[in-house]
Formats: structure tokens, C-alpha cells, sequence
């Protein structure tokens, strides 16, 4: 909840780093959620330690942060049966795989996809092959790829790693931060799942109604304390394993359920 905050006007002023056309540069920020101190400590903090940087200005940023598009779904929603893309866990514990000379459509993550920590392919939907090399410049992921959920209450600000090698591609409510160093995306990652990142993300949520946003360019605006290179790798490393786990156990667990047959 929103607590009375007293700030001097020159405090109300954000910068916009690459504003859209026809906004100005500097914008009054009335959203309370960026004036807490609760919030705003955590920032001030962060910026004043020398190992600490923004993402925006992360000299292993590959491209500008932004967010993925609305697919053009080539499945029907109302028929499970439609579904099929590359990789997909099968009702057998199996991996679809194109056989050859087949072109298999490709997954399509919504914004209920990310969980926190993890990706839920199990409520992924797919688009054609087509739409993804159109498309992939804006909302294509590879794989390291740090994926933000940035719309919507009880969503906003969860995060997870594309971990696969398979192509896939991301909705608008979606902001993909794309690292040079898988390790360090992965440590990121954790970082911002970390009480100092959740306080940063929500710190920027604009909007009211659960119609709120966390935009691009304050995803920029975030502070990473990154530490040491041996603390970096040993996150990274558990953090995967745990992805890498939690896929395991879809696939056992369909293979279990799949022993069953018609059943029931």
C-alpha cells in the first residue's frame, strides 16, 4: 500500500531516454509506487556501489531492450489437438521432432508462459515458420535470452531464461533483455527475482485498474550488483540446473501418466 511521500518537484522529473515522438525528454512521474522509500532506497543504494551497473548500459547488451509482438496464432485454443510445435513435450513424456522434410510451427510464449524463475511451456501456443522469420527480429528469443513479464497485476516483474536451443517467439507483454555472457544472463536473471530487483521493477509500474506496465526503457533504468566472476558462474550453474530439472519433470511426469492409457 501507498504511503504519504514529500518529494521536491525537481524529484518528480524522469529521464526518457529515447522518448517516442511528440514526448519531451523529461516527464513528471506522479505513479506513488516510484516515490517510496521502500522502493527508492533500494535504487539509491545499488547506484552508489562501484560493482553495480544498469542493464541499459551493460557492456554485454546485445541490441536495445524491447518487447516481442502479438502472435499471429496458427493453432485454435478451443482445440488442444492443434497444438504441435517444435520441441513440444508430447502426452507421452516425448519431444516433438521434425521428421525429415518437415517444417514444424514454432512456440509462442504468452506473458503466463514466464513464472517466476521458470518457463511454463505446457501453456504456450505456436505460430507458422513463416511468421517467425518475419518476425524474429522483434519477437524471436534465443536461447539465454532473459525474458520479463511486464504488464498486469499478479504477473508483472516475474522472470525467467529462455533455455532451449529450438526458436520461439515472445508476445507484447513480454521485454526481452539479451546478454552476450550466458553466465551472467542467468545471474541477472536471479538477481532481479532477488527482493533488491522485485522492489526496483515494481518501483517503475505505471498504470492503475491491473492495467499496469513496467516499459522498455525503465527495464533499462534497473541496477545488478554484479559480483564476483566465481559467485556469477556458481548462480548461473544452480539456477539452470533447476530449469533444467523442472523440464525433467514435466516430461517424467507425462511419461507416468501416459502408463495409464485410456484409464479412467
Amino acid at each position: 500500500m501507498a504511503q504519504l511521500v514529500v518529494r521536491k518537484p525537481k524529484e518528480t522529473f524522469l529521464h526518457l531516454a529515447n522518448p517516442d515522438a511528440g514526448l519531451y525528454p523529461l516527464n513528471h512521474i506522479y505513479e506513488p509506487e516510484y516515490h517510496q522509500t521502500l522502493y527508492v532506497s533500494v535504487c539509491e543504494r545499488l547506484s552508489k556501489l562501484s560493482t553495480a551497473f544498469q542493464l541499459g548500459s551493460c557492456k554485454e547488451l546485445v541490441g536495445e531492450i524491447h518487447r516481442g509482438l502479438q502472435p499471429q496464432y496458427v493453432d485454435d485454443e478451443e482445440d488442444p489437438s492443434t497444438l504441435r510445435f517444435e520441441g513440444m513435450i508430447l502426452e507421452d513424456g516425448t519431444i516433438l521432432e521434425a521428421k525429415a522434410g518437415e517444417i514444424l510451427n514454432v512456440c509462442a510464449l504468452k506473458s503466463v508462459s514466464v513464472r517466476f524463475g521458470y518457463l511454463d511451456f505446457g501453456v504456450a501456443r505456436s505460430v507458422t515458420r513463416d511468421f517467425y522469420e518475419k518476425r524474429k527480429n522483434k519477437a524471436g528469443v534465443k536461447k539465454g535470452d532473459i525474458l520479463i513479464n511486464s504488464t498486469g497485476d499478479g504477473t508483472i516483474g516475474r522472470v525467467a531464461v529462455y533455455n532451449r536451443d529450438l526458436p520461439a517467439v515472445v508476445d507484447g507483454h513480454i521485454t526481452v533483455v539479451r546478454l552476450s555472457s550466458s553466465d551472467l544472463a542467468w545471474y541477472v536473471a536471479a538477481f532481479l527475482l532477488s527482493s533488491d530487483g522485485q522492489k526496483q521493477i515494481y518501483r517503475y509500474i505505471n498504470g492503475s485498474s491491473g492495467q499496469v506496465e513496467v516499459y522498455p526503457q525503465d527495464i533499462a533504468r534497473l541496477w545488478v550488483n554484479e559480483a564476483s566472476a566465481t559467485m556469477v558462474k556458481s548462480v548461473a550453474v544452480a539456477f539452470r540446473a533447476a530449469c533444467e530439472k523442472h523440464d525433467s519433470f514435466t516430461k517424467d511426469l507425462k511419461t507416468a501418466l501416459s502408463m495409464l492409457g485410456g484409464s479412467g
